[in-house]
């Protein structure tokens, strides 16, 4: 089970994360219209850091992604607007990031609509739907995954809390395509500001 942190942004509070916690991925909000947005004033100490950095977008042009990775060193891309498969090959053709396409998830999900996407991305990750592109704090109704039809490793997130961790384990006995989590409000002190001992109770939890 792999472990994405998720709305990072302040010095210290992503020093303690990486010493204490090693996730395999931590996420940088690009999104303007977000709490946790992650300013080009932070990049020279984020670059730095020695952790796989996703970069998290929504519909973002090509120029404005390749300047992020640039300054930050990005690792993956995390891209969760509506970007079409076109922009997808696109990016993974010319940066060669992993790539993680969201899919948000209301009452149902077509999932052939995922299948033209195969070829370019890393990993799926399915969260709550939300017109605010996440960060609604709410988790869906994850029978929905039980029919997921693809071979493609995906993550889980949209309100996941340390209380889930039993669950989460349970659903990836029954699809093992389930690879990873990725949390964030429900462990944070405020907006960008995470919880670390509660970051390390869930790691503990899932016996990552």
């Amino acid at each position: 089970m792999k472990l994405k942190v998720c709305g990072m942004r302040e010095s210290a509070n992503v020093k303690s994360l990486v010493e204490s916690i090693q996730p395999d991925w931590m996420g940088l909000i690009f999104y303007p219209a977000s709490p946790r947005f992650v300013y080009d004033i932070q990049a020279d100490w984020i670059r730095e850091t020695d952790i796989k950095k996703v970069g998290v977008f929504v519909d973002a042009s090509f120029s404005e992604i390749a300047e992020k990775i640039q300054k930050f060193g990005l690792s993956t891309l995390q891209l969760h607007g509506e970007e079409s498969v076109d922009e997808v090959e696109k990016l993974k053709d010319k940066t060669g990031l992993e790539i993680f396409k969201v899919f948000s998830i209301g009452q149902n999900i077509d999932w052939s609509i995922l299948e033209a996407y195969l070829p370019h991305v890393d990993y799926f990750l399915f969260d709550t739907f939300t017109n605010a592109y996440g960060g609604s704090g709410k988790t869906f109704n994850w029978q929905i995954l039980l029919d997921y039809p693809f071979d493609k490793p995906f993550l889980l997130s949209g309100g996941l809390a340390i209380v889930h961790a039993e669950a989460i384990l349970e659903l990836q006995s029954k699809i093992p395509q389930l690879a990873g989590v990725d949390i964030n409000s429900k462990f944070e002190i405020e907006p960008g500001l995470k919880d670390i001992d509660l970051v390390s109770e869930f790691k503990n939890s899932l016996k990552i």
